[in-house]
């Protein structure tokens, strides 16, 4: 048996670090890229002792029934390990329900079973625990705000920078070790955003960046980059649909029908009737303002909803939805549209 090569092991890191936990779809797509002649990669839906059979299921919702034998090399990868010599050997009692897993073997023509030589595994608790890692590295290190010049000679990009007292002018310097991510369309997730380069920034982009910064917060060095292109619209609402979690809206500016997709990473905030009366107030008191659920919307409500943007204009997928923004849609007709920018842009 061919050994699982160094170039495997980082694909194989990269695709269990960003495993979601499962989708809701009933019906997977005709070509998952999950799933390989000779691999899979997913989450463990449930165990079948008696059979040695373990159900994986795929971030796109395909399903494959891996078969365990004494043949079986089960190991586990630690948070952050990048090396084969890192990894921890196990047993088939040592993952559960909800790990993440990578399996490799012949896959059946049909792709819906396979005999597993290998399997690899990722505990629901690591995930957890790198992801809150992540997420505290780029609280600290990280920047983040609106594209406005982009210097190709010097891959030097500048931003608005949001903080507390405000917009604040940035320069953000790449070099040839940073990594450029873009925010893939209709999702928000930082773990879909696809390999990138500095060539497809645009200025407006809303920009995230990991490094280090200058003494005086002018300059920026960047490790890593995730950018992506957003857009805002506001309107009415003419229907809202708590089973599929949707709401249809008249959007004020094109004055056409807009399907609002509301997932578990949109952020619902309402807006107070003494609060905010510019686009700029909004964007600053976003995260400060209270939550609610889609179940408290009914038509005729306006919001504003912040998403990117889709090939499908028609139907997009939201960031953030603000209600009780009557007064502020009504204030801006006339006048440039209301703003959101990327609002609650989907980190680590």
């Amino acid at each position: 048996m061919r050994k699982f090569g160094s170039i495997g092991v980082l694909c194989l890191l990269a695709l269990l670090a960003s495993a979601s936990v499962v989708a809701a779809q009933t019906t997977a797509p005709s070509s998952d890229p999950a799933i390989t002649s000779l691999s899979v990669t997913g989450v463990v839906t449930d165990l079948k002792p008696d059979t040695r059979q373990v159900i994986v299921k795929t971030a796109a919702g395909s399903e494959v029934t891996v078969t365990l034998s004494d043949r079986t090399t089960f190991m586990r990868i630690p948070p952050g390990e990048k090396t084969k010599d890192k990894f921890i050997p196990i047993t088939p009692a040592d993952f559960g329900v909800g790990d993440s897993v990578f399996a490799r073997g012949r896959m059946s023509e049909d792709r819906k079973s396979m005999p597993a030589l290998e399997f690899y595994v990722m505990s629901k608790a690591d995930i957890a625990q790198k992801r809150e890692r992540e997420r505290d590295e780029w609280t600290k290190r990280g920047i983040a705000g609106t594209v406005s010049n982009l210097n190709a000679a010097n891959n030097e990009i500048s931003i608005d920078s949001r903080t507390p007292e405000g917009p604040k002018p940035v320069i953000i310097a790449a070099n040839a070790q940073t990594q450029f991510r873009r925010y893939a369309p209709d999702s928000v997730r930082f773990g879909d955003a696809k390999p990138s380069t500095f060539a497809e920034l645009k200025v407006g982009d809303q920009l995230r960046a990991l490094g280090t910064k200058s003494a005086d917060g002018s300059r920026f060095t960047a490790e890593e980059i995730v950018a992506g292109s957003f857009q805002t619209i506001g309107g009415t609402i003419a229907e809202v649909n708590v089973e599929k979690q949707e709401i249809k809206i008249n959007d004020l500016q094109s004055k056409q029908a807009v399907t609002v997709v509301v997932s578990k990473d949109s952020s619902l905030r309402k807006l107070e009737s003494t609060t905010a009366k510019t686009s700029a107030e909004l964007q600053e008191m976003f995260e400060r303002l209270p939550a609610f659920t889609l179940q408290e919307l009914k038509p005729g409500d306006s919001i504003i909803v912040s998403s990117t943007k889709a090939a499908d204009p028609s139907r997009i997928t939201a960031i953030a939805i603000v209600s009780g923004v009557g007064a502020l849609l009504q204030s801006a007709q006339g006048n440039r549209a209301v703003s959101l920018g990327a609002m609650s842009l989907g980190g680590p």
